[in-house]
């Protein structure tokens, strides 16, 4: 099922290799001094707590307080057990997920892939800062802690703690909204859009699936990555955006001289 589901995604993204319409991206080193600063400070913070952190595996916590009683409602009915081979197809499908946004690069010129490039490693950077901070600041056993037959090398890993929330759905949701975000305004005549924004957000709702069903997150860690994902795929290319009636730009305020994120509707 998974296979047929990555093929169907794979050919409806074989539609971002037409020539783009226009390209209404530019870079701007103060922008982007700004935009990549602030994401290298974020994950910069990440280093620095997780080297003075010291955190807990669900074993050292221990195992007989932990009962699937205490989780919400929502999340029990849909808690399952580790499985091996769902993570795996997980990752791989990430891999792909996260690899679609280089389609893009078909048909342009090298300043087009340059401005590309470093757009989305901002919004990678950035999605993936916030992510880790979340996870440092929050402590939440996966759901492989609640079950008897979790092997034991998965228990004694810290990262046992860090269910919240999902790095797989995190990223897989950036990539997924990058991509139909930049392929939108690149194409915004082009009905493919549609297309690439369905396939691409398929590609990450799997992802996420996966992550619930192999016993790695629980639903709302993955809500909480999808949300915030979609977010960061958006925001970033839209700073970047040129064109008139962009709702979104980064400005300075003039009483205090700081950077800020101004959306006028």
């Amino acid at each position: 099922m998974i296979k047929k589901l990555l093929l169907v995604v794979l050919i409806l993204l074989s539609a971002a290799f037409l020539p783009a319409d226009s390209f209404p991206y530019r870079l701007d080193w103060k922008r982007d001094a700004i935009i990549g600063g602030t994401a290298a400070a974020l994950y910069g913070t990440h280093l620095t707590v997780k080297l003075t952190q010291d955190r807990d595996s669900a074993r050292d916590h221990g195992l007989d307080r932990l009962h699937k009683s205490d989780v919400n409602f929502v999340d029990r009915a849909m808690m399952c057990s580790y499985s091996r081979s769902l993570d795996l197809t997980g990752d791989v499908l990430l891999a792909c997920t996260m690899a679609a946004p280089f389609a893009l690069a078909i048909h342009q010129s090298k300043e087009n892939i340059i401005t590309e490039a470093v757009m989305y490693a901002e919004t990678l950077l950035l999605a993936h800062s916030v992510k880790e901070l979340t996870k440092d600041a929050v402590t939440r056993w996966r759901p492989y802690c609640y079950y008897d037959d979790t092997k034991s090398k998965l228990l004694r890993d810290d990262d046992s703690g860090r269910s919240f929330m999902s790095g797989h759905a995190t990223m897989a949701f950036t990539s997924a909204s990058f991509l139909s975000t930049v392929y939108a305004h690149i194409h915004p005549e082009g009905k493919n859009k549609y297309l690439v924004a369905g396939g691409s957000f398929a590609a990450a709702a799997a992802v996420g699936t996966l992550r619930v069903l192999s016993g790695n997150h629980f639903f709302t860690d993955v809500l909480a990555g999808a949300a915030w994902g979609t977010l960061a795929g958006w925001l970033v290319p839209q700073l970047h955006y040129c064109q008139e009636g962009n709702p979104v730009k980064l400005s300075f305020i003039a009483e205090t001289g700081a950077p800020g994120i101004l959306f006028n509707f």
